[in-house]
């Protein structure tokens, strides 16, 4: 995968000036930097670099609720999921690979059958 200037950019500038926080399992790295301005409420700004595709149904719920300040200390990377979880299955909306949906031909037919009512019949 091709970087683009901004991305790694943006990667020298988190490890520079920004504190990893740690990782998640999907292999997203997440950071925090102290710049408390009236820009961000005052608060320290979070951010998340992504392992791969940039896609946003990656974070973990966890690691989201520590992003958005719900959560202030981040989650711990040794809590186990239950067995029945299942793997993340990526957001295909706007791919060749999106959900496309057909009719049943057997709807078809019973549309035949009904028609609208006009008030001029």
């Amino acid at each position: 995968m091709r970087l683009s200037y901004n991305s790694i950019f943006f990667k020298v500038y988190c490890l520079i000036f920004a504190k990893k926080i740690g990782k998640d399992e999907y292999g997203n790295t997440y950071f925090a930097k102290k710049s408390y301005s009236p820009k961000n409420n005052f608060r320290e700004r979070r951010f998340i670099i992504y392992n791969g595709i940039v896609e946003a149904s990656k974070v973990p719920q966890r690691w989201n609720a520590w992003l958005h300040h719900v959560e202030e200390k981040p989650p711990e990377n040794n809590t186990s999921k239950p067995s029945w979880f299942k793997k993340h299955s990526p957001n295909l909306t706007g791919t060749p690979f999106s959900y496309e949906y057909k009719l049943d031909e057997s709807i078809n037919k019973k549309r035949k059958k009904i028609s609208i009512w006009k008030p001029d019949e």
